[in-house]
């Protein structure tokens, strides 16, 4: 499919983005947040992070996930290249091989209305993402890291809130905002990434279920292209 799913049809991306933002808090809404309030079924993969680090670090060991540059050449030019990504469900359609590669992480995505996409996310030592901000308003983003470097570990920030991930501390952000992360260090750190619906009134949510199962038709490209090779 021509074009990036982060950058096709901006017209209409900013109308709903807009849209979604003034029904969720505008200016006001938070930047960096634990996850519970909002997405308290994050607590499951607390209580299954010994099992799914050890089906991630194998499928990490064992599989050529694919950059980013690979994935969507169009948006990573804005991001980076090199980040790699693993899409184990997104927009409601599973990568077959997740079922292999990671079947905990897979089975909590299947079971959890709220979740948009379910990505294991690589960022290699020296590898930044640049300033940037997220394309679709309809989603929150959680961060789980399994593995964090100790030297010098990776940082965050959104806005002007900054934060340095620590193995198994889980955070909901709002990529809406403007946010970049800082890679000094010289291991390889490797996170769950979830993006849920974004809580909002009854019909805005509604217009953000509609425009998630359009965008659905990008779900086997992204998938197909991430998995990499054996």
């Amino acid at each position: 499919m021509k074009g990036s799913l982060s950058i096709n049809q901006p017209g209409v991306r900013k109308a709903v983005n807009n849209y979604f933002l003034r029904n969720s808090g505008g200016k006001s809404r938070f930047r960096i947040m634990s996850p519970y309030a909002l997405f308290p079924e994050a607590r499951k993969l607390d209580f299954q992070f010994d099992q799914i680090k050890a089906e991630v670090t194998r499928l990490v060991e064992t599989r050529n996930v694919r950059a980013y540059g690979d994935i969507d050449p169009l948006r990573a030019a804005e991001v980076s290249e090199e980040w790699r990504l693993y899409y184990a469900y997104m927009l409601g359609e599973t990568n077959p091989n997740a079922y292999r590669d990671c079947p905990t992480f897979v089975d909590f995505a299947e079971r959890t209305p709220s979740v948009v996409n379910a990505i294991i996310a690589i960022l290699e030592p020296g590898v930044t993402l640049k300033a940037h901000e997220g394309p679709y308003a309809g989603i929150l983003r959680y961060h789980l890291p399994l593995t964090v470097p100790e030297n010098n570990p990776p940082r965050l920030r959104v806005d002007k809130e900054m934060h340095t991930w620590k193995e198994g501390e889980a955070i909901l952000i709002d990529d809406t905002f403007e946010h970049e992360v800082y890679n000094e260090s010289d291991g390889q750190r490797v996170m769950l990434i979830i993006d849920i619906r974004r809580p909002m009134g009854l019909v805005p949510d509604a217009v953000n279920k509609l425009s998630l199962r359009a965008k659905r038709k990008w779900s086997a490209q992204f998938i197909e292209q991430s998995n990499g090779d054996i």
